[in-house]
C-alpha cells in the first residue's frame, strides 16, 4: 500500500514514468512447491511458464533470504534439460535464448535453516516475492509439504497471499493466490508439530504457536476494519465527489453567464462596421492576444511587413528591405529592428539571404531562438498593458479554496483503495486548480477586439473592407497562419492593383525564409526489465520475477 501511495504521489506531481523494457514477455503460470526437510532445510521447486514476444535471452529470479537463513544449489531445467545459471548478488539469470515462444522452466533451490523450531510448533513463514518485484504473476500458486503427512497447525497468508490458503488431507498448504501484480508482498505462514524436525536446531525453547494465532486474529481484525473503512471511503467518495461536481458546476455556470452578459453588452457597443480594430494595439500584440499568448513563426513575417506599413521600413525588393526609421512607437518593433537589421544582416539593409546565411551558422542557433523568445515576450507585455481581462478575483478565490478541500480525498481515497474516487477526486483537482490560476474572462473591449478579428478567421471578407484596412487584415490572417501562403497561392494576384497583393507576394518570400531559419535553429532531442532491491517480505526477504 505504501508503494501505491508512493507510485500515485510521484505520478502527480512529476506526470507518467517512461519506462523502456528490452523484453516483452508476460508470466502466465507460477507453480512454487517447498517441500520441507526434517533437518529445517527447504527443498523448493518452481515453475514458470513465460510468454515471449519477439526475441529474449532467458528469464531471471530474485531470491532474497531472510535473516539467518541462505539460498543455495541454484539450479535450472527445460523439459529435464539443465539450463545455465550465472548469479549477480540475490539476481540468478537463467539462459534460455529464443523468440516467440511460451517457454516454461522449472528452477530448484534449497532454502537453508527455513524452518523455525520452538517448543509447541515448527514455522516455515517465507515471503516467495516482495514489493521489489517487477512483473505480474498472472496465476501463482504456492504449495508448502511437510516432512510427512500430518496435520497443518496453522496456515495463513498476508498482503496479496491473504485468505488464500487451503489445507489438505495430507497436511500441505496450498496458497492459491491467482493473479499477483507487480510492486506487492505476499508473505505466507505454515506451522507444523516440532516433532517432525528431530535433527533441526531449536530456534528457541519459548512456545509460539499461542503467538502465532494471536497474530493471525490481528491480520483478521486489522483486514476486517480494512474492509469496512474501504465501504466507508466508498460512501465518503461518492458524497464528496457529487458535491464537488456541484460545485464545479456553479462556477461553470457562473462564468457563462458574465461572459454572455459581457458578450452581448460588447456586441451591443460594436457600431456593426466590417473594418480591422482602431485601438492603438499594435499588430503582433492582437496576434498574441488573440492566440492565447502564442506567436508562431508566421508572426514575424508580419510583424517585419507591419513595419512596411507604417514606413518604418521600405522594400527595396522581394527579398530586401531597407531600414528608414529607427523610432518605432513598441518596445518589440525595436527588438525587431535591432535582430534582423543590426544582428542578422548587420547593416541597413536587411535580404532574406542574410536570414538564410545567419540560421544555417550553428554558432548562431542559440542566440537566434534568445532574441525571438525576447521579442514574443515583449510583444505579450504590450497586449498583458490593456484592460482586456478582468481580474475575477472571488471565483478564483473560491475556485482555490475549492481545491485545498479536494486535495486530502486525493491522498486518502488510494490509501483506502477507493482508485475510481481517485481518478475523480484528480480531475477535480486539475479543474479547481486550473480554473483558480486561467480563469480571466475577457472584458467589454477584449470581446470588441475579438468580435472584429473573428472575419479574419475563415474567407476572404476583408477585401470588401475600406483600403486602409485590407492590409493590417491581411497581415493578421498572415501572422496568425490562417492563410497558407507556401502549399495556396493566389494565381491571380498578379492582375490586381490593390496594396494588399503587394503584402501577399512579399508574405510568400518572407514566411518561406523564416520557416526555414526557425527548423535550423530548432534543437531536436531525441534497459532491460529485471527485478532486485532489499527484500521487503517477512524478515528482510523477498525477490521476484523477469527476464532478459
Amino acid at each position: 500500500m505504501k508503494k501505491i501511495i508512493s507510485v500515485f504521489l510521484l505520478f502527480f506531481l512529476l506526470g507518467f514514468p517512461v519506462t523502456v523494457a528490452a523484453v516483452d514477455f508476460e508470466i502466465d503460470e507460477t507453480n512454487i512447491t517447498a517441500s520441507l526437510q526434517a533437518n529445517g532445510q527447504v527443498a523448493v521447486k518452481e515453475t514458470h511458464t513465460y510468454s515471449f514476444d519477439g526475441d529474449f535471452n532467458g528469464i531471471t529470479r530474485t531470491l532474497i533470504p531472510k535473516k539467518n537463513t541462505a539460498i543455495a544449489n541454484v539450479r535450472a531445467a527445460e523439459g529435464g534439460t539443465s539450463l545455465k545459471v550465472e548469479q549477480e548478488d540475490n539476481l540468478y539469470k537463467v539462459y534460455r535464448s529464443g523468440s516467440d515462444e511460451t517457454v516454461t522452466v522449472d528452477l530448484f533451490y534449497t532454502i537453508k535453516d527455513g524452518v523455525s523450531v520452538y517448543d509447541d510448533a515448527a514455522e516455515f513463514y517465507w515471503p516467495f516475492f516482495d514489493e521489489s518485484n517487477e512483473s505480474t504473476y498472472h496465476n501463482m500458486t504456492i504449495t508448502i509439504e511437510p516432512p510427512e503427512p500430518t496435520e497443518a497447525k496453522a496456515a495463513y497468508g498476508k498482503d496479496e497471499a491473504y485468505d488464500t490458503a487451503v489445507t489438505n488431507e495430507d497436511g500441505s498448504v496450498t496458497f492459491e493466490l491467482g493473479e499477483v501484480p507487480d510492486g506487492e508482498n505476499g508473505d505466507i505462514r505454515v506451522a507444523y508439530d516440532p516433532h517432525l524436525f528431530p535433527t533441526t536446531p531449536v530456534t528457541s525453547e519459548e512456545p509460539i504457536l499461542e503467538t502465532i494465532q494471536s497474530e493471525k486474529e490481528a491480520l483478521d481484525e486489522a483486514v476486517a476494519a480494512r474492509e469496512e473503512q474501504h465501504a466507508r471511503w466508498g460512501t465518503i467518495g461518492a458524497y464528496t465527489t457529487g458535491g464537488l461536481i456541484l460545485a464545479g458546476l456553479v462556477l461553470i455556470i457562473q462564468g457563462w453567464r458574465k461572459r454572455q452578459e459581457t458578450l452581448r453588452e460588447a456586441e451591443r457597443q460594436s457600431d456593426g462596421a466590417s473594418r480591422f480594430p482602431s485601438v492603438s494595439m499594435s499588430l503582433p500584440a492582437m496576434l498574441a492576444f488573440t492566440n492565447h499568448g502564442h506567436l508562431p513563426t508566421t508572426s514575424l513575417s508580419a510583424a517585419l511587413l507591419d513595419l512596411v506599413r507604417k514606413g518604418k521600413v521600405e522594400k527595396v525588393s522581394e527579398k530586401e528591405f531597407k531600414l528608414v526609421d529607427r523610432w518605432t512607437d513598441h518596445e518589440h518593433e525595436r527588438r525587431l529592428i535591432e535582430w534582423l537589421f543590426d544582428e542578422i544582416a548587420n547593416k541597413e539593409t536587411f535580404h532574406v539571404d542574410d536570414l538564410t546565411a545567419y540560421a544555417e551558422n550553428k554558432d548562431n542557433h542559440e542566440s537566434y531562438q534568445l532574441n525571438y523568445s525576447a521579442w514574443r515576450d515583449t510583444v505579450k507585455n504590450e497586449y498583458l498593458q490593456y484592460d482586456l481581462y478582468k481580474t475575477s478575483e472571488k471565483p478564483r478565490w473560491i475556485a482555490g479554496i475549492i481545491a485545498l478541500i479536494t486535495l486530502p480525498f486525493v491522498i486518502l481515497f488510494p490509501y483506502y483503495e477507493q482508485f475510481g474516487w481517485m481518478a475523480a477526486s484528480i480531475a477535480l483537482l486539475i479543474f479547481f486548480v486550473g480554473f483558480a490560476i486561467g480563469y480571466r474572462p475577457l472584458t467589454i473591449e477584449g470581446h470588441k477586439i475579438k468580435l472584429a478579428l473573428q472575419p479574419l478567421k475563415h474567407g476572404d471578407q476583408w477585401k470588401t473592407w475600406d483600403k486602409e484596412d485590407q492590409v493590417p487584415a491581411l497581415l493578421y490572417q498572415i501572422g496568425s497562419g490562417r492563410r497558407d501562403l507556401l502549399s495556396n497561392p493566389n494565381p491571380a494576384v498578379s492582375s490586381s492593383n490593390d496594396d494588399w497583393v503587394l503584402f501577399l507576394l512579399l508574405g510568400t518570400t518572407l514566411h518561406s525564409s523564416f520557416k526555414k531559419a526557425d527548423e535550423h535553429a530548432s534543437v531536436s532531442a531525441a534497459s532491460s526489465v529485471g527485478s532486485g532491491g532489499g527484500g521487503a517480505g517477512v524478515g528482510g526477504g523477498g525477490g521476484g520475477s523477469g527476464a532478459f
